[in-house]
């Protein structure tokens, strides 16, 4: 189940936020993503894209405590179907494209 939930939010990712690095992880249900540029593209700091998540009910956290000013943690040992609704979330109501 964890692989299927880390493939599918890594491929959405890639596919939908262009200006979002991020890294397949292994072993891990931790997925890590570096959003320096679409924070400067947008005008915002990390913690303002942190509060969008939380706000429409995607729960992560800064990746500042991980040697990352411009990183976010997403815990993705959830059930699969929450792991869609929330790419969906995130796509709508987050990742912006202004």
């Amino acid at each position: 189940m964890l692989s299927r939930n880390v493939n599918y939010a890594y491929e959405y990712i890639c596919e939908h936020f262009k200006d979002v690095a991020l890294l397949k992880p292994e072993g891990t249900y931790m997925l890590f993503l570096h959003c320096e540029d679409r924070c400067k593209a947008q005008g915002i700091t990390v913690d303002d894209l942190i509060r969008r998540g939380w706000d429409v009910g995607v729960a992560w956290q800064q990746g500042a405590p991980f040697h990352d000013e411009w990183g976010i943690r997403m815990n993705l040992a959830v059930p699969h179907s929450l792991v869609i609704e929330a790419m969906e979330r995130l796509r709508k109501y987050v990742f912006l494209n202004r």
